[in-house]
């Protein structure tokens, strides 16, 4: 009887993982392909268009969802060029770490103090949620900031396509404007952004839940990032 009651909760997980699964409308196909190719503990699913991050396990389970904010194209645009605001759509990895829960003598914590000394001005589109006026000020980037492996190699051959039919914009040097770079999932000092279209491409979460996350991941962890 025991032994029955184990295999019949395990089916109901079984059955729960798969419901959360539909209910999130996650590519079930492309979380195997994952898991299959890379072997990890936990992975990161972003699912744009639901404002959320799911921490994924090696058996293909939800273990955690966050909420998150994401960047401010249109039509949750993903991102194909410097400052078009988007966020990236496709396979990445993380390829660093900064968390303010370092040692204060590592480079990891020097390093995201000093990024968060940024001081972002409303005036040059940086402002809080709701608040147009109000500078964003300092500490955009909260407690931790993982960096991604943008621009991937499709990111790179959809730019070149795209430069070749003309859709690229020049800079007020007359140069195309570039791929861009750093964009990663860090914390905020904004919680009221979050849920939103807001950033500049990069993902946002509450610094409470970025903190969390940095149990599920490290370097090399991939990060699957949908419309």
């Amino acid at each position: 009887m025991k032994n029955k009651k184990i295999i019949l909760f395990l089916a109901l997980i079984l059955i729960f993982d798969f419901n959360l699964i539909k209910k999130f409308h996650l590519n079930e196909s492309k979380i195997r392909k994952i898991i299959n190719s890379y072997n990890p503990d936990y992975f990161i699913y972003i699912k744009k268009k639901k404002f959320k991050l799911f921490v994924i396990n090696s058996k293909g389970s939800i273990i955690k969802i966050f909420n998150i904010a994401i960047g401010k194209k249109k039509n949750f645009g993903r991102k194909i060029y410097q400052g078009d605001k988007g966020t990236p759509e496709g396979l990445y990895f993380i390829t660093e770490i900064l968390i303010s829960t370092a040692p204060t003598n590592s480079l990891s914590y020097k390093k995201l103090k000093k990024i968060n000394s940024v001081y972002f001005k409303a005036k040059d589109g940086f402002h809080k949620w709701g608040k147009p006026w109000e500078d964003l000020g300092r500490n955009a980037y909260g407690k931790a900031f993982y960096r991604l492996s943008y621009p991937n190699q499709e990111d790179i051959k959809h730019y070149k396509k795209l430069l070749r039919e003309g859709k690229i914009p020049k800079n007020k040097n007359g140069k195309y404007v570039g791929l861009g770079s750093g964009i990663a999932i860090h914390g905020t000092n904004d919680p009221p952004s979050i849920g939103h279209m807001i950033s500049s491409g990069c993902i946002r979460m509450l610094n409470d839940d970025i903190l969390l996350l940095r149990h599920y991941i490290k370097v090399g962890t991939p990060v699957y990032i949908e419309k």
